[in-house]
């Protein structure tokens, strides 16, 4: 065709120039389209590349090796040209042509999942995935002739595609899994609903009450039918209360459960059009606010339950009251909004750099993402990839460059600033009295782009992340009234936390979150309470909710076509305003704020994009109908843009200081949400502990994937120490318990199984050598503090004095486990026997649980110890009754332990009628340590679980799961477990047996 002759002409006018040798095929036109695919092939003198023909013209071309038909990797290439980066830049504006590379991706380069069961539909079925591949050719580090441009574009452009397709495959399997392991048991459950319900994981025959309102969320109370059949249907449980709930379901605050309805009413939970999201079903997304013996309350959008269900029975609003026999299923979900957002952050990170202007003229331009902070992220990981072909190449990451990179202060006065602050917090009586180790890692954080704090347990890591908020918030007046800072956590407590930190500072504080997620106390700081009070944002909600209650009437009134769609377009109206006033009463809070809080998470919401000018939903739609990119939640504004307007009108928002506290329990894509979303970080802070648990990934066993390793861990891992200013720690601190002898012990033991086993030593100085130690704690007694400082800390850790008469051991305790050292507050009970642990039968708990033996869902993959539970039971009834008077028991108590099915049976066995009526007026939590960290209890009891011949300790062997178990306890730490299993299984663990066996903390109870 002319085309096709008009596109070799060119060929071979370029390739001239080379003196290249090239060949032309062309295949036949497609079928029914009748469209011609043009192959393109030549042959270079040094290397042979694959043209697509409709990329020819752009500047990163499709590679696809003709040489090996079973080799259908595609790969990006760059043709090499005196084109400027101008036009790189403009052509990659929102990865457009990624996108379109991606969207003809071959299937076979995409990790193969299980396909998943036809009764449900994936909420990430539509959802676009886009792949980035590499070629290796681009990475070679061979010189060329000239200035090498085209080739260090290139390896510019292969890290960006490495580290994208990498997290992206990652993400993916990690969705696949939970995605599986929801949509499994639901599938499991089809022939018998009971199992599901008495494993947890779901409630039956729930009946709903309309409880009221929280802001724009309506609550609604679900309890057990009156005439439920779920209940009735064992023998095991006739002995549960009218209405009652099952004793061991996982319904917890903040979770996303799924509504569904039993058409039939009562019973009616048998065949697929009850499973949540088949496509027979009428369901909707909730969220768990609280819970109580016979009911969990549960928080939906405004007109969300309406709309599907219609009014519930007790409804006294416009529409009246429901049908009194409605009948619904709730089943535990997962929400796929994460994964969206991680998806986003990774796209906006990988994009084609864009040029950021300088800190001296920050204030007269937009401020954007400082490329310091991108290329850190991105050239670390490169170089730390043993699968890259620049894996520790220093030509490609100067580290020591890097380095000094990162810690140039953000702004040109922010030393001066920094001083002014510091100043304030040592002199106003609102901040605590910090240590030195405290104020420099704060100075460090307010005048550097980049720094990782470690906060070992109890070192005050939340108060100094608020006195780093109140640092950046004194920056921000120096700047702009429109510059805000963004203070982040992992998890929803953390980010209470924080909150409550800054507030009790003064400083303005807006909240984001919905509320079941976000502690009571709070409520009154969340945006969504700001936005309730404005009225014009009330009103727009209202109408919105009446709207679209009138359209799912018309629906089940089956109204004709013109009044539906009369409907229809009313609704839509009435939405669309809705979420225009509330962006504009969203807007005039964050603009009131001084810091905004929220979890990593939530840094993405679109309400706080919105202010920022970020284009979102629809906005993004409209406005870049040219140059899409597929991402509902955020997406990077282009070079030549001029800053938005926010929603009020005004200027939007900048948030160029970023603090994320708890960055090692989250995977790296999570940590890009916050820095990436908002593209306007100048300055980051980190918080957290590598030494601590690390990011729980379902899709990795092995903990060796790149999601399993958080962005601070890897950072702190490869970057240069931290200079600061040497100065003398005035804290006076109780080191005995740290210099013993039984501590020197246990050090000499774990250096000498390091050698024998030839595995790294896991210590502070030589693994996170690139964060700032914050070695000061003021939680645990110094004897609980001395093993996990001596091992996991070389020793660095240090506690106050005052804490050894703080923190006394209970006098209970000691009684009943007396030792010659009455300070230590450590005991180790030895349930011997090693056979006592069970996995995959609960016979052993039926009677405790209350449920069928064969119908537990965890039996298969958790372990109990039923002697290692009566014994905490034990210890738990006399630490209580043997104690003066009620006011020497302790105010807290802890009962850890690392499996679930461990977890459920401690329950059980407390709600044991003499045992319930015993604790009733103590705080008593049962938890795993996965969702202890963070928390602490004057009195830790810690079953270990693993009892067995074999000597396996399975993940009870990680050394930072035993950190977080034996970190948690102010004044008392119990450890019950199988001594002989623990010290053949795992030398920290054989470590810590020494160390209680030399300081005579050790009670033999033979089984």
């Amino acid at each position: 065709s002319d085309e096709a002759r008009k596109l070799i002409d060119g060929i071979k006018k370029r390739s001239k120039l080379h003196r290249q040798r090239f060949m032309v095929c062309c295949f036949d036109m497609f079928s029914l389209v009748s469209r011609l695919a043009l192959l393109s092939c030549f042959t270079l003198s040094s290397s042979s590349l694959t043209l697509h023909s409709d990329f020819v013209s752009n500047k990163l071309k499709l590679f696809i090796s003709q040489n090996n038909v079973n080799d259908k990797r595609r790969t990006l290439v760059m043709r090499k040209q005196k084109a400027s980066d101008k036009r790189t830049s403009r052509l990659q504006k929102g990865l457009t042509e990624i996108s379109s590379l991606s969207s003809i991706s071959n299937e076979s380069s995409k990790p193969a999942f299980p396909p998943l069961g036809a009764i449900t539909a994936s909420p990430m079925a539509t959802a676009t995935w886009d792949y980035k591949s590499i070629d290796p050719m681009i990475s070679s580090t061979k010189d060329t002739a000239g200035r090498g441009r085209a080739r260090k574009r290139a390896q510019v452009y292969s890290g960006l595609a490495a580290y994208h397709s990498e997290f992206l495959n990652l993400l993916t399997a990690e969705y696949r899994a939970e995605e599986a392991e929801v949509l499994g048991r639901i599938e499991a459950s089809l022939e018998n609903p009971f199992a599901l319900e008495h494993a947890g994981h779901c409630l039956l025959d729930m009946f709903p009450q309309r409880r009221g309102n929280i802001f724009s969320d309506e609550v609604y109370r679900l309890v057990k039918a009156f005439d439920s059949v779920s209940l009735n249907s064992h023998e095991s449980v006739a002995s549960h209360k009218q209405g009652s709930l099952p004793n061991n379901h996982k319904f917890t605050s903040n979770d996303v459960i799924m509504l569904t309805l039993q058409p039939r009413g009562s019973g009616d939970f048998f065949g697929t059009h009850t499973l949540p999201n088949s496509k027979d079903s009428t369901s909707v997304e909730a969220r768990v606010l609280n819970t109580g013996p016979n009911y969990i309350d549960v928080a939906l959008s405004l007109g969300t339950f309406e709309a599907a269900f219609g009014p519930a029975p007790n409804n006294q609003g416009p529409s009246g009251k429901g049908d009194p026999n409605i009948r619904l299923r709730a089943d535990r979900f997962f929400s796929n909004i994460p994964y969206m957002r991680e998806v986003a952050a990774l796209t906006m990170l990988t994009s084609i750099p864009a040029i950021v202007p300088d800190a001296a003229s920050m204030e007269k331009v937009t401020i954007r993402l400082d490329s310091t902070i991108r290329q850190l992220i991105l050239s670390t990981y490169t170089f730390t990839d043993p699968s890259s072909p620049r894996y520790q190449d220093s030509t490609f990451c100067d580290i020591g460059s890097l380095g000094r990179l990162i810690a140039k202060p953000p702004l040109p006065n922010s030393a001066a600033l920094a001083n002014q602050a510091i100043g304030l917090i040592q002199s106003n009586s609102r901040f605590r009295n910090f240590n030195t180790a405290q104020l420099n890692a704060i100075r460090a954080a307010l005048t550097r782009r980049v720094t990782l704090i470690q906060g070992p347990p109890g070192t005050g890591k939340t108060a100094c992340a608020g006195a780093i908020a109140f640092g950046f918030a004194h920056q921000c007046r120096s700047l702009s009234s429109n510059t805000k800072v963004l203070a982040c956590a992992f998890s929803n407590v953390g980010a209470d936390n924080l909150a409550e930190e800054l507030v009790n500072l003064g400083l303005k504080v807006v909240r984001i979150g919905k509320p079941s997620g976000v502690s009571e106390s709070l409520w009154n700081i969340t945006l969504d309470a700001a936005i309730d009070r404005d009225p014009i944002a009330r009103t727009a909600l209202q109408d919105a909710a009446i709207a679209t209650s009138n359209l799912a009437k018309g629906r089940r009134a089956k109204e004709d076509r013109e009044v539906a769609a009369s409907r229809r377009d009313a609704a839509t109206r009435s939405v669309k305003a809705s979420i225009e006033a509330c962006r504009i009463a969203a807007t005039k809070a964050l603009r009131d704020a001084d810091v905004i809080v929220c979890t990593s998470v939530g840094a993405a919401d679109p309400r706080l994009l919105a202010a920022c000018g970020i284009p979102t939903g629809e906005d993004f739609e409209d406005r870049n109908q040219q140059n899409r990119k597929s991402s509902t939640f955020s997406v990077s504004r282009t070079d030549s843009e001029k800053a938005p307007l926010a929603p009020d009108g005004l200027p939007s928002l900048i948030l160029p200081f970023t603090i994320v506290d708890e960055a090692c329990q989250s995977i790296e894509p999570a940590n890009l949400i916050p820095i990436t979303s908002t593209d306007s970080c100048r300055s980051l802070v980190l918080l957290g502990d590598p030494c601590q648990l690390p990011p729980t990934v379902k899709s990795d066993v092995t903990g060796t994937s790149s999601l399993s390793m958080s962005l601070m861990a890897r950072l702190a891992e490869i970057l240069p120490p931290v200079l600061v200013t040497a100065s003398t720690e005035k804290t006076e601190c109780d080191d005995t318990f740290l210099n013993a002898k039984s501590a020197r012990q246990a050090i000499s033991l774990i250096e000498y199984r390091t050698k024998t086993q030839s595995s790294n030593k896991i210590t502070y100085k030589k693994q996170f050598p690139g964060s700032i130690l914050l070695n000061v704690q003021y939680r645990m007694h110094p004897s609980i503090s001395a093993f996990p400082s001596a091992i996991f800390y070389d020793s660095l850790l240090s506690t106050p004095t005052f804490l050894a008469q703080l923190r006394p051991f209970p006098e209970a305790l000691h009684s009943l486990y007396p030792v010659e050292n009455s300070s230590l507050g450590v005991r180790f009970i030895n349930v011997a026997g090693q056979r006592n642990e069970r996995r995959g039968d609960i016979s052993q708990v039926a009677s405790y649980l209350d449920v069928p033996a064969a119908i537990s869902v965890e039996a298969s993959t958790s372990f109990s110890n039923k002697a290692e539970a009566e014994q905490v039971v034990s210890i738990l009834m006399k630490l209580i009754s043997g104690s003066n008077n009620p006011a020497s028991v302790p105010q807290s108590i802890g009962i850890v332990t690392p499996y679930a099915a461990q977890v459920s049976l401690v329950k059980a066995m407390l709600d044991h009628p003499d045992v319930a009526e015993l604790i009733r007026c103590t705080t008593i939590e049962v938890k795993s340590v996965d969702a202890y960290q963070g928390r602490e209890r004057d009195i830790i009891i810690f079953s270990a679980v693993r009892s067995n011949r074999s000597c396996r300790l399975g993940f009870l062997s990680d050394w930072r799961r035993m950190n977080v178990a034996m970190t948690r306890a102010k004044s008392g730490l119990i450890i019950v477990g199988d001594k002989e299993t623990l010290k053949n299984g795992d030398m920290h663990w054989e470590a810590f047996i020494k160390w209680c066996e030399s300081s005579g903390v050790m009670a033999e109870l033979g089984m």
